[in-house]
């Protein structure tokens, strides 16, 4: 796998990192709770398009919510319109997944011309009593967290991801990691991921294509369809034998919906 580049790009008068690869239209994914890794569903987009990956507020050792003095989701999402404001990405593809897609949508809905296309994929940001999502899940120990993330916890997939560095130091270093997103984010999210996103979801003016894992045991697949009633021209796309990384577990069919939904006109 390929080495993305690390860049700093100064923003409110502090450094925001972002990793980019590939050459071509440009295309930003925002990663979810689970921290930004540069996966293989990443370096694949990168063999066609520029990749942007901002790593999350506090995440890689940028300065966290409170330095940057984001106060709430509001102003996290005018930070991000600054950052890519920053990138020179006046209007871009955006894809988002889990938390990322909320974000995403929230860009969307804020400023509708900020993006051309849009890809939610297993997206938070909506609330509903009868399926409620599994936000506890999400401090669970990494064990108990593989049956709501994987479809298949034996594969090799799923335990790649709770294993660790043997090396202690960099061990510690991992798990603080996945702490501090995992805090930055449940501040944007706690108690409910209900800000009124769907208050706002009307005013996407992008195309909207809406990826999810039928067998998603964090946030169950019947918010696709909520989503796609509240998104004006949206498409749904449920990937079978999937959980909540379908881009992971079913890398080439989310690839394909990606990569047409993006060359669509």
């Amino acid at each position: 796998m390929s080495t993305p580049e690390l860049m700093e790009i100064p923003v409110r008068g502090a450094k925001a990192k972002v990793l980019v690869a590939g050459e071509g239209k440009p295309v930003v994914f925002l990663h979810g709770a689970g921290g930004l890794k540069w996966d293989p569903y990443l370096e694949e987009l990168a063999k066609e398009y520029k990749v942007y990956a901002p790593y999350f507020p506090g995440s890689e050792g940028t300065k966290r919510s409170i330095e940057l003095d984001l106060r709430n989701l509001w102003d996290l999402v005018l930070y991000y319109c600054d950052l890519l404001d920053a990138l020179g990405l006046e209007s871009v593809d955006i894809i988002g997944h889990s938390f990322g897609g909320m974000l995403a949508a929230e860009i969307a809905s804020t400023d509708p011309k900020r993006v051309k296309k849009l890809i939610l994929i297993s997206a938070a940001g909506l609330w509903n009593e009868e399926y409620p999502i599994q936000l506890s899940t999400l401090t669970s120990p990494p064990q108990e967290m593989l049956p709501k993330l994987f479809y298949d916890v034996n594969s090799s997939l799923a335990q790649a991801a709770v294993t660790m560095p043997e090396d202690p130091e960099e061990r510690m270093k991992a798990v603080l990691e996945q702490q501090i997103v995992l805090a930055e984010m449940l501040g944007y999210l706690w108690p409910i991921p209900d800000k009124g996103l769907n208050r706002r979801l009307h005013r996407i003016r992008a195309n909207t294509c809406i990826v999810w894992g039928e067998k998603d045991g964090l946030i169950p697949v019947r918010y696709a369809y909520d989503f796609q009633k509240k998104i004006p021209g949206s498409k749904v796309e449920i990937i079978a034998n999937a959980s909540h990384l379908p881009q992971l577990e079913q890398l080439s069919s989310v690839l394909n919906i990606t990569s047409s939904f993006l060359k669509t006109s």
